[in-house]
């Protein structure tokens, strides 16, 4: 019998990474940490967010600013998102949520535009340490969902980071400069940073180059719709590569209603030889959306 228990944190030099899923009884204690990183600001905080609601960090954030620190948020102020294949949903209301913090006048509204979204999630603290990952800043983002965020202390990557936070700063949506694709080292894990919109098919080139070729690969996405990473694992099915992931079949039916590509590029979707498995629901109050997913596994044939 294993009674190894799960691992919700891992950290080395300069690097830690959380994972977080009510699910699977992982409990990184995401909140509080966002906190922690938040309090220990000395000098500067940056902050990138498409939904910020969860009181203890709206909490955090004003006790830095109590305390005299240059903070600037900047976020996501489109209007409601009810999902769909383009959409993260949202009430739309972190604007006020911002404003009954009195946080307003540290705060910048980013407008949306032809359905591009600040969908960013990240802090620069003292321009030297990263917060990033898929966790929005809410109480679902930060303990119900299934989420991952890393924190890591580089000076080099922070420059990254804030050199897109001055260019969303600075433009609208459609009129964003390119903060170019970075590799940074540090403790020896190299760390790539690339940004959307700018990077255009960049991030997809890099996913399909990291899958091409591989024997077995396991995947966990909220959805999977661009055409490009779609061929690639159906490729890799086709040559007989062992296969598995986790998806959410809600957000995979929105994609594949609104998609004219080939059905056949969804076919983990409903592969008679191993067909999804709905995991238990749980709905989330705070942000009107459902944690269910699906899992699939291949091993395919060669022909």
């Amino acid at each position: 019998m294993n009674d190894q228990q799960p691992t919700t944190t891992y950290t080395r030099d300069g690097l830690s990474v959380f994972f977080e899923s009510k699910r699977c009884e992982l409990n990184a204690d995401l909140g509080k940490h966002l906190a922690d990183f938040i309090a220990g600001t000395q000098h500067t905080l940056d902050v990138a967010i498409y939904d910020l609601r969860e009181p203890v960090v709206l909490g955090a954030l004003k006790s830095v600013a109590d305390r005299g620190i240059s903070l600037r948020l900047l976020y996501d102020a489109g209007p409601a998102q009810h999902g769909g294949p383009i959409a993260d949903p949202k009430p739309g209301t972190t604007g006020d949520a911002i404003s009954q913090a009195g946080l307003a006048g540290y705060a910048t509204p980013y407008p949306e535009h032809a359905g591009k979204l600040l969908h960013n999630k990240f802090l620069i603290r003292d321009n030297a340490t990263v917060w990033t990952g898929s966790a929005n800043f809410t109480t679902g983002g930060l303990t119900l969902q299934d989420n991952n965020c890393l924190t890591v202390s580089s000076s080099d990557l922070a420059a990254v980071y804030s050199t897109e936070f001055a260019a969303l700063l600075a433009a609208a949506p459609d009129a964003l400069t390119a903060t170019p694709a970075t590799s940074i080292s540090v403790d020896g894990v190299q760390i790539e940073t690339q940004f959307e919109p700018q990077a255009g098919e960049g991030i997809e080139d890099r996913v399909i180059a990291a899958m091409t070729g591989a024997s077995r690969l396991r995947t966990a996405a909220f959805l999977i719709s661009d055409p490009g990473i779609l061929q690639a694992l159906a490729d890799l099915n086709k040559a007989g590569a062992d296969l598995a992931g986790v998806y959410d079949p809600g957000g995979m039916a929105d994609a594949r209603r609104g998609s004219h590509q080939d059905p056949a590029l969804f076919w983990f979707m409903d592969d008679p030889a191993s067909p999804p498995r709905p995991a238990t629901p749980t709905h989330l109050a705070k942000n009107k959306t459902s944690c269910t997913t699906r899992s699939w596994s291949s091993t395919a044939k060669q022909s």
